[in-house]
């Protein structure tokens, strides 16, 4: 007989009985909700509740959930040629062709499936190009799981007392570490001094040109300019992760705005609306070092790399990009939704502050905006929990803990931004009484 439906199993504990934690990304544990479904700017809980939605999977969402425009020219590549593993897939060069004309630092794309991919093959070609094997990387910049990089960044354990250089977590080969250099984000004089004393080991720089780690911490003025000089002195190939910026800042990445031109140049997330893509842009003379079984070449190997189904998503996600000046609504969305964020502070006197770009912001509950890792964890976790526990009872979706960075899609409307900046007026009034 089948027990009383109070009885059954939740989809929480069905999951939990055969995936690790439930999840097959540790960044979805912690939640009550399950989503069914999502359209727009919206997503729809397995209790039948709305939400609009400002984690977006963490970016990948830029035109909107589940596209019909983007999903139907998925289904034509899928009907039409599907993955051969021969030769270049159907629209993987004129992908190519359009990132090359729109990013400075491309002159040629490799396809693969993740930010972690990415930067990943961005330290095998560094070390190839150079004969170095040194890594120096930003704390709390987050670049993937690879043992290369996964260092430095966000751990539930860290004190102020933590080094720089702490694994990101168990399982990393802890002789890696030892490569790995890391300096607090925009200390000048701290990256001056790492240069001085392993410039000569260094094979790769690593940065995010506007950090969405710990949150919207943009660089200080003259240290991008700064780091690219110090690359160019000492030899040293020099990588944007553009993972979380590129496609959402503009349609160049970040560095277009900036200013600043990386030698490569990792990307993923937005340029698909949410299929798995993402790739390694750079100069030629470096990407020349991509090749297969080679003791002279760094391998790029992947039966899913550049699938056909996804390249199709992003040559239409781009197509869209433009057609309908995507940028110019995020951009001006974003502000809308700052501006009103720092009018409800005022207005409520909390201790807080909010940054941001584009489509992207934080708020931070302390007096002063971080300028760096260090800074952003002193924001107050009790008051963004008590903030995110109140906008998610309002039908509001963030992050759930106190650093992470929030961005809107193409679908967002402005009476979504107005109902949204209501429910944080109520948010930072109930943060204010814990």
């Amino acid at each position: 007989m089948t027990a009383p439906s109070s009885q059954q199993p939740t989809t929480w504990d069905r999951a939990r009985a055969v995936v690790p934690r439930g999840v097959s990304s540790g960044h979805r544990v912690g939640w009550r909700q399950v989503f069914v479904r999502s359209s727009g700017a919206y997503v729809w809980d397995e209790d039948g509740n709305r939400y609009t939605d400002y984690l977006n999977a963490w970016g990948p969402i830029v035109l909107g959930h589940c596209d019909a425009r983007v999903n139907e020219a998925v289904f034509r590549a899928v009907s039409t040629c599907d993955l051969t593993g021969v030769g270049p897939q159907p629209g993987e060069y004129e992908l190519a062709e359009r990132i090359c004309e729109a990013m400075p630092s491309a002159e040629k794309v490799a396809f693969c499936t993740s930010g972690t991919d990415a930067t990943m093959h961005a330290v095998h070609v560094a070390r190839a190009a150079t004969g170095r094997l040194k890594v120096l990387k930003f704390h709390g910049s987050y670049h993937g799981w690879s043992d290369h990089v996964a260092v430095g960044s966000s751990r539930a354990d860290l004190t102020a007392d933590s080094p720089l250089n702490t694994p990101n977590s168990n399982g990393l080969h802890p002789a890696l570490v030892d490569d790995v250099v890391v300096v607090e984000w925009n200390d000048a004089a701290g990256l001056r001094a790492a240069f001085e004393r392993h410039g000569s080991d260094l094979a790769v720089a690593f940065a995010e040109g506007y950090v969405h780690s710990f949150g919207c911490v943009a660089a200080a003025p003259g240290f991008l300019e700064l780091l690219r000089a110090l690359c160019d002195q000492h030899g040293v190939v020099l990588v944007f992760d553009e993972v979380k910026t590129g496609f959402r800042a503009a349609l160049g990445g970040y560095q277009s705005v900036c200013g600043v031109t990386p030698d490569l140049t990792a990307f993923g997330k937005a340029v698909a609306n949410g299929y798995s893509l993402a790739g390694l842009a750079g100069r030629d003379t470096l990407m020349g070092h991509l090749g297969a079984y080679s003791k002279n070449e760094a391998t790029i190997d992947g039966t899913y790399n550049g699938s056909p189904y996804a390249v199709a998503a992003a040559n239409r996600t781009l197509d869209l990009m433009v057609e309908e000046d995507v940028f110019t609504r995020l951009y001006a969305l974003g502000e809308r939704l700052r501006a009103g964020i720092e009018r409800a502070i005022a207005d409520t006197g909390v201790r807080a502050t909010v940054t941001g770009l584009g489509s992207e912001w934080c708020v931070y509950f302390r007096d002063t905006a971080p300028a760096n890792f260090r800074e952003a964890q002193e924001s107050d976790a009790g008051m963004y929990q008590r903030y995110h526990a109140s906008l998610l009872s309002q039908g509001i979706l963030e992050p759930a803990f106190p650093t992470g960075d929030r961005r809107l899609n193409a679908a967002t409307t402005e009476d979504d931004v107005d109902a949204t900046l209501a429910a944080v007026h109520v948010a930072l009034t109930a943060a204010a009484e814990g």
